[in-house]
């Protein structure tokens, strides 16, 4: 599992100042997979609606009184410390000071940024391994989202009830997880059947339909999971919303995919398109690819070919000292060797 440290790294630069550019960078990473309007204004890059317009700064007063001003700006502040702290590696105390800042906003009733300290907790329970902690809370800020009459088909509230399910699915509590997934699908084809085309929305999609689909490998429903995973990628297509790892991930799937129901010049194919992915950006995942491809050669009979692509594999895995794909490719290319002899 990578550090948590070293995944904040690249977030933020570590030579960033503490600044609001810095800031920004830091939600902008999470705006990845969260574009909603609330988001957004946390922000201030789009306008603020007057119904929750900040309060402007009000001059020095002798009064005890709590503005709504004074409150977020407290919160702000800890949003802030909490960044620095993840930055820093310091994940306990960012935890504390996340914390601390759910209570503020339940006892002075500022809600739109609750959200996102939920969002930022179950993120660091999820990297950290911790599923059972993110599943609580997950599980509170669905409820008081709900409850503070925010829709069930929010895209917000169906990120996490995405991520909800994925815990289920690691439980093996595949009814829930199957429920949980299918739910996801429904709001988001409703979505898009009403016309809406933005990215964020046929992101989550193509997120549904992905993770749908390692539920069902996971459940051995090798051709559900193929039917998923070609949905969420000709999709994406579509809206080009898929990064060059994201994209790479998905093909590299199908192959596995396409591998197991014996579709193999699909699965060169994908296994290929994976390739000039990796090489594009410099995936660590390269060494396995060209590993399948060996194995792909071998079931197709094309020894020669796959002696060269398992060569490739153990060579460049010896470079990222991946051991697991050296063993592997050795192993196999005894394999041929003996069946030459």
């Amino acid at each position: 599992m990578i550090p948590l440290k070293n995944i904040i790294q690249k977030i933020v630069p570590a030579s960033a100042a503490s600044t609001k550019k810095s800031l920004q960078l830091f939600y902008r990473c999470l705006q990845r997979l969260h574009h909603t309007q609330a988001f957004k204004i946390s922000l201030g890059v789009v306008p603020i609606p007057l119904a929750i317009t900040p309060a402007p700064p009000q001059p020095p007063s002798y009064s005890s009184e709590v503005t709504r001003y004074d409150v977020e700006e407290n919160i702000a502040h800890l949003m802030t410390l909490a960044r620095v702290s993840l930055e820093k590696g310091e994940v306990e105390r960012a935890e504390a000071i996340l914390e601390m800042g759910i209570k503020i906003c339940e006892e002075y009733q500022s809600y739109m940024v609750m959200p996102y300290m939920y969002d930022i907790l179950a993120s660091i329970a999820f990297a950290t391994g911790n599923l059972a902690k993110a599943e609580v809370l997950l599980v509170q800020i669905i409820e008081k989202m709900v409850h503070l009459g925010t829709p069930e088909d929010d895209s917000q509230i169906i990120d996490f009830q995405l991520r909800l399910s994925r815990i289920y699915s690691a439980y093996n509590r595949d009814l829930l997880a199957d429920i949980g997934f299918k739910n996801c699908l429904k709001h988001q084809e409703y979505k898009i059947e009403d016309g809406d085309t933005t990215t964020k929305t046929g992101m989550l999609y193509v997120n549904c339909l992905f993770w749908y689909g390692l539920h069902k490998i996971k459940c051995d429903d090798h051709k559900s999971a193929k039917n998923l995973i070609d949905s969420a990628y000709s999709f994406s297509m579509k809206i080009k919303g898929l990064s060059p790892y994201q994209e790479m991930i998905i093909l590299s799937t199908l192959g596995e995919l396409n591998t197991q129901l014996g579709v193999y010049d699909i699965a060169l194919q994908n296994i290929h398109s994976a390739i000039l992915l990796g090489r594009g950006i410099g995936s660590l995942e390269l060494p396995r690819f060209y590993l399948k491809l060996g194995e792909l050669y071998m079931k197709l009979g094309s020894r020669s070919t796959a002696e060269q692509w398992l060569k490739e594999a153990s060579n460049l895995a010896e470079l990222f000292n991946d051991k697991d794909v050296v063993f592997e490719a050795q192993l196999i290319l005894n394999e041929v060797v003996n069946k030459k002899d």
